[in-house]
This record gives structure tokens, sequence and C-alpha cells, in this order.
């Protein structure tokens, strides 16, 4: 293991992110994983803006690879991050805001808050009680439905429901961690997830990301924990995973479009979108080692219930 781990240390994409990393432990910069950015805040970046290309994005595939705070760099890119929490637990991206945050404001951002809190819980920071504070405010968002939710749809939309985008963030976000503390939690908002999916026909689901929806990180979820696997909806999409298996190769490819063809009006997200979200998702080794998990699971809990 210490041995393919030196091998990913020297891979040309770990040696591209490691250059961009900035003095104080941040990221602002466009790579192999993501286009450069389109705009840029005036009072800078921050922990998670632009979208794609700073720290809180940069960790998780950081994290997938192998790298948690035992490195160093890794561990200065979370105190960078941790430098922007406010007394309550939440981290914001605003300096100036951070010890004058009223809590009942905060549910504007459940989205952001979750994505900074998956690349804390992908490199494995959650045993840090700055982290731990954070979840434990970010529970507190949770609905009766099992999902999150903007405030600014709750409010100006008028949803009587969880957002899909919100609550599968806000699942990874939980799952991320390992910890079987937020099980219930999690376990709550991968029901509203399937119940969501389960509205969908099968053509608007066969697809990786959907409305918010991380099709295969989901799937990954639920026969983990056992969830929905006796579905229509589960059974559809692996079903549909299923067909980009190659038996000569002796893996999984990717059948899709292109990404430059990726569109917002088709696919609800753009190309630079795109390039991001399936960044570690679709090529043959990452592709075939998740759906891989997903079988495995699915058949240790068939042969589970037949034991039984």
């Amino acid at each position: 293991m210490k041995g393919l781990f030196t091998e990913v240390e020297k891979c040309h994409i770990v040696e591209e992110i490691f250059s961009k990393q900035r003095p104080d432990g941040s990221w602002c910069s466009g790579g192999s994983w993501a286009l450069p950015p389109s705009y840029l805040l005036k009072s800078g970046y921050t922990p998670v803006s632009p979208k794609y290309v700073t720290t809180s994005w940069i960790l998780p595939i950081l994290g997938d690879m192998g790298f948690t705070i035992q490195d160093k760099r890794v561990k200065k890119a979370c105190d960078y991050i941790l430098s922007y929490q406010s007394k309550n637990g939440f981290i914001s991206e605003s300096h100036s805001k951070k010890y004058d945050v009223r809590l009942d404001l905060l549910k504007i951002e459940p989205c952001r808050f979750s994505i900074i809190l998956i690349g804390l819980g992908k490199v494995g920071a959650c045993s840090d009680p700055r982290v731990i504070n954070a979840y434990n405010l970010f529970i507190k968002w949770q609905r009766n439905d099992g999902g999150w939710v903007s405030e600014q749809h709750f409010i100006q939309q008028n949803w009587t429901r969880s957002c899909p985008f919100a609550s599968y963030h806000a699942a990874m976000a939980l799952y991320s961690t390992r910890n079987e503390t937020y099980k219930d939690e999690l376990i709550k908002v991968l029901k509203f997830i399937l119940w969501h999916l389960s509205t969908k026909r099968d053509d608007e689901i066969k697809r990786f990301f959907y409305h918010g929806h991380s099709i295969v990180h989901e799937l990954l979820m639920f026969s983990e924990l056992n969830i929905g696997l006796k579905e229509k909806v589960v059974q559809t999409i692996l079903e549909w995973l299923m067909t980009m298996y190659q038996p000569n190769e002796g893996c999984f490819q990717y059948t899709g479009k292109s990404i430059s063809k990726y569109s917002r009006q088709n696919d609800d997200m753009d190309a630079r979108v795109a390039k991001y979200r399936l960044f570690h998702l679709i090529e043959d080794d990452w592709l075939t080692y998740h759906i891989t998990r997903i079988v495995v699971n699915v058949l240790k809990h068939e042969i589970y219930c037949r034991s039984r």
C-alpha cells in the first residue's frame, strides 16, 4: 500500500494540485479538475467561492485519492477553512462576520456549508472539535421530511419540501464523516432522496447528474446502508450502470456524451460544471471502482437476506 500511495503522490494531477496551493493553505485556480474560475469576488476568494476551484472543492479530490490531514499540506488547507468559522460552528465566507452571525439567518446557506463539510470529511478532519462543532450546527437544519432546503427557496418560492440539491450535498457531508453519530440523520436524508428519485421517469434518472442528484454517489450510499435496494428506481439505475460493463476489458466504461457537449438546457449543467462533477467518476478506473463497490454491497445484502 505504501508503494501504491507513493505512485499516487507522483501522479501529475497530484503534483499539479499541490503546485497551485497558496502559502496560507488555500486554492483558487483551475487545472485538470476544473476550468479557470469564471468570476472572482471583489473581496477575493473564500474556502468555497468561486465554485470548483477553491479549497473546499479541491479537498474531496485529494480525499478520494487517499490524502488525509496526516499530510501537512492538507492539514494547512483545513486550518485555512476553519479560520472562517464563527463561535457557533458556522463556517462563513467572510472573516468580518464570523463573530457576529445570527443562527436564524444561517439556514440560507446549507448548500455551501455542506460542500465545506464534505471537503473536511473526505480528508478525515471530522475528529477535530471545530469540525464536530460545525456538524452539530448543521444537523439542526434537517427538516421533518429528512432533507435540507435553502431558506430563500422555502420563503420566496413557497416550497413545502426539501431541495434535492441541498439534500444530496448534506447526505455526502454526513456520509464522508464515517461516523455512526450521524447515521440516523444520514438514513433520514437518504430516504428523502430515494423518495424524490422515485417520483421521476426512468429516462430522467438514467444519467450521472439530475437536478442536484449525483446518481452514482447516491446509489453507493443506498447500497452501503441497505436503503431501497428492492425499489424500482434503484433497480433501474443499477441496471443502467451495468450496461456500461465491458467484459473484454474487464471494466466499466462511460458511454455518455463528451464533457464539451454538456449544456445547462439539456443536462442541468454546462461543460464547466460537468468537467468538475464528472472528474474522478467517469474515467474507467474510477467508474469501475464505484460500480464494483455498489454491486458488492448489493450482493452482500442479498446473501444476508437469504441466510435469514
